[in-house]
C-alpha cells in the first residue's frame, strides 16, 4: 500500500495487513534497491512477502532489513525474510546481541506472553545481525539516505531514522513516538522515562513532514506536531500517554 513517494506500508497487524503480532512494516523504494523497515514478528512471513509481491516488488531486490529496535514484533521475521531475499540486517549495536541470542527473557517475551501480547506457542527465530549501527550513521537505499538517530526510552537500542525521499522528509520513529504524541514506555528493563527526557530532544528539534511510527496511524503531513506534543509533555509533571 503506497503511502508516500518511495514508501509503502507492506505489513501491519493492527490493520490486518499482516499477522496480528506484526508492527508496521515499511518498504523503502530506492529504485535501484529496496529496504524493509522492521520485519514483523515472523509468525506468518509468507503473508508479508505476498504483500510485497502484490505491490510489484521483486524479493531479490530487497537488500536491507533496517530494524528500529530488537523487540520481537519488529525483529522476529528477520531470519525467514533474509532466507527469502538474501537481505542484510541492520540494527543498533546495543540491541544486536539480543536478536542473535534470541533469549525469551532477555527479549521481554516472557512477560509479553504473560501479558497476553503473544500466544504461548510463539517462537522467536534468532538471527545474525550483519551490520551494527551507531548513532549518526547514514544508510543508503538506492538514491535515498537515512540518518540513524539513537533515541533510548522505549528501549536502549531504539533508533529513529530521518529520511529524505527527495519529495518529503520523514521520521521513521519505531516505538519511540506515535500518533498524537504517544510514547512506548514499557514496564520492563531497558525502557526508561529518564531516557525519554534525555534523548527525546534529539528528534524533537528535527524538521520533517511525515511521521512513520511502528504502530498505529502514520502521518503524511504535520508529523512534527505529534512529536512536539510528546516533547511538551515530557517537560511537564504528567508524562505523555502511552500507546501500550
Amino acid at each position: 500500500m503506497k503511502i508516500l513517494d518511495n514508501v509503502y506500508l507492506v505489513g501491519s497487524g493492527q490493520i490486518g495487513l499482516s499477522h496480528p503480532f506484526d508492527c508496521n512494516i515499511y518498504l523503502i523504494d530506492g529504485v535501484d534497491e529496496f529496504a524493509l523497515i522492521d520485519s514483523g514478528a515472523g509468525a506468518d512471513v509468507n503473508y508479508l512477502l505476498s504483500n510485497i509481491a502484490h505491490d510489484g516488488f521483486q524479493l531479490d531486490h530487497i537488500t536491507k532489513i533496517i530494524l528500529t529496535h530488537h523487540h520481537a514484533d519488529h525483529s522476529g521475521g528477520c531470519k525467514k525474510i533474509k532466507e527469502a531475499t538474501s537481505a542484510e540486517i541492520y540494527l543498533h549495536k546495543v540491541g544486536a546481541a539480543f536478536v542473535e541470542r534470541g533469549d525469551e527473557k532477555e527479549m521481554g517475551l516472557t512477560v509479553a506472553k504473560r501479558s497476553g501480547l503473544y500466544s504461548p506457542e510463539y517462537v522467536y527465530d534468532s538471527c545474525k545481525i550483519d551490520h551494527r549501527i551507531n548513532d549518526g550513521d547514514i544508510l543508503s537505499v538506492g538514491k535515498i539516505k537515512l540518518q540513524a538517530i539513537n533515541t533510548p526510552g522505549h528501549s536502549k537500542d531504539s533508533t529513529c531514522y530521518l529520511m529524505n525521499t527527495g519529495y518529503c522528509r520523514a521520521l521513521i520513529s519505531g516505538d519511540v513516538v506515535l500518533y498524537d504524541g504517544r510514547i512506548g514506555l514499557l514496564n520492563r528493563a531497558g525502557s526508561n522515562l529518564d531516557d525519554y527526557r534525555q534523548y527525546f530532544p534529539k528528534i524533537a528539534k528535527l524538521s520533517f513532514d511525515a511521521l512513520l511510527p511502528g504502530h498505529g496511524l502514520f502521518i503524511i503531513k504535520g508529523g512534527k506536531q505529534h512529536v512536539e506534543k510528546a516533547a511538551l509533555a515530557l517537560n511537564q509533571l504528567s508524562p505523555p500517554p502511552n500507546f501500550i
